[in-house]
């Protein structure tokens, strides 16, 4: 593991110190702090390279802290990637210093063991419905978590199985035209199983065989993100294992950080013929979609519009890891256009991070708070009814700032648009 952060070493010294993330950087336009903005981290990560800082907990705190949103590297005049070369930092620290003992349990327990993170999962749901049925003020206001001004946080009803435990592993349709994989990730497995289910339902609808692999695991993302390389590596490669013999024209995913994963960060972690065919062969449904539109189409007039009038608008906020992570841009925004009976309304700012960022909304929650502020205020200003999205982690932060903010607004998975109308 030492030898990544030599191998990458010209790439953390390719950075000019130019101050150009700051612009972008949502963490530090929230709190003005050079040490939490591309350049600093860097900083900081070059003076660890040079032997002349240890990796001490201010280090550590100050690589937490990047949501990995990619927009300082996309803004970048050298084209210096920043969440690979942090994320190499924090693997060192992980491998020096170890995990805490929570995110030890989670990432090489949990996350490894289908059933365990079955039990997790109902745990979190159990949790869940004692959180949403306490009040919000008083003495419980006051100690529940994630309560703020009297508001609680937007928690989403968990599944009390995995999604594709109700489901045949080969999904048939009548008069195949293609046959694809569908890797579900853990969010849509477990908590937004209405998106797995629309993404079955709208490619059985354009006559597409699906199959549900089983063992399929996570992705790895919250290993590798946090810097356990080594059970991100785990993970990668039983995901390679069970998907590389599939006779499969694609590997679909609805969730951007998972598609992320097994596109681009997997080739990363393992150089092989098989992560790159796992790579060349993800596609996330809404690409697959937009290349294929007339196999998807919906009807001109769905039964719910009488006359063709009801119609709603309807705006599109980019996933981090979509936008910047695989160069999805304008897919999802040409099928949102192409639905007949809404009004596409393209918000201002619409890829400024929503501040979810995986884990970093549940340890930094006021921060991101104060980063999804920003979003909502861009929402209510397009006045639109749907916020539409491609990522269930975007979907959850944007449901909890809505709410906080007092905006009557639905938020939805795009591929939901599609089945449900």
């Amino acid at each position: 593991m030492h030898d990544l952060l030599e191998k990458y070493r010209d790439e953390f010294f390719r950075c000019m110190k130019c101050g150009g993330c700051q612009a972008v950087c949502p963490t530090y336009i929230e709190t003005r702090d050079e040490s939490m903005v591309a350049r600093g981290r860097l900083v900081l990560s070059e003076s660890v390279i040079e032997g002349k800082l240890g990796l001490t907990d201010g280090l550590k705190e100050r690589l937490s802290s990047c949501l990995s949103c990619m927009a300082c590297s996309e803004s970048c005049p050298t084209g210096v990637d920043v969440v690979k070369l942090l994320t190499a930092v924090r693997s060192r620290i992980v491998e020096e210093r170890g995990l805490d003992p929570l995110s030890s349990v989670i990432l090489r327990w949990i996350l490894k063991d289908e059933m365990a993170l079955l039990s997790a999962a109902k745990l979190m749901a159990l949790c869940a419905r004692i959180y949403n049925s306490l009040p919000s003020d008083g003495l419980f206001g006051k100690l529940i978590p994630f309560t703020r001004g009297g508001t609680k946080r937007v928690i989403p009803p968990f599944g009390r199985r995995h999604l594709r435990r109700g489901l045949p592993e080969v999904i048939k349709a009548d008069n195949p035209v293609l046959r694809v994989a569908f890797y579900t990730g853990c969010m849509t497995d477990l908590v937004y199983q209405d998106i797995g289910r629309a993404v079955i339902s709208v490619l059985k609808k354009g006559n597409v065989e699906v199959i549900l692999p089983k063992g399929q695991i996570c992705c790895g993302a919250p290993a590798y993100y946090i810097g356990d390389r080594k059970t991100a590596i785990e993970l990668a490669k039983r995901n390679i294992e069970i998907f590389k013999t599939l006779k499969i024209d694609a590997i679909i995913n609805c969730c951007a950080t998972c598609g992320a994963m097994l596109k681009e960060i997997y080739p990363l972690l393992i150089d092989s013929k098989d992560s790159k065919l796992i790579s060349d062969k993800t596609v996330d449904i809404q690409k697959f979609i937009a290349d294929r539109f007339e196999i998807f189409k919906p009807p001109l007039t769905p039964p719910f519009i009488k006359g063709g009038q009801g119609g709603f608008r309807v705006t599109y906020h980019d996933p981090c890891h979509l936008r910047r992570g695989q160069n999805i841009i304008s897919p999802p925004r040409e099928i949102l256009k192409n639905i007949p009976w809404i009004e596409y309304i393209e918000m201002e700012d619409a890829d400024r991070c929503c501040g979810g960022g995986g884990t970093f909304s549940l340890k930094y929650y006021d921060l991101s708070m104060s980063i999804g502020k920003y979003k909502a205020d861009k929402i209510k200003k397009s006045r639109a009814d749907v916020i539409a999205t491609a990522c269930p982690s975007c979907q959850m932060q944007i449901g909890d700032i809505l709410n906080r903010a007092g905006i009557k607004a639905e938020v939805v998975h795009i591929v939901q648009l599609l089945d449900k109308y």
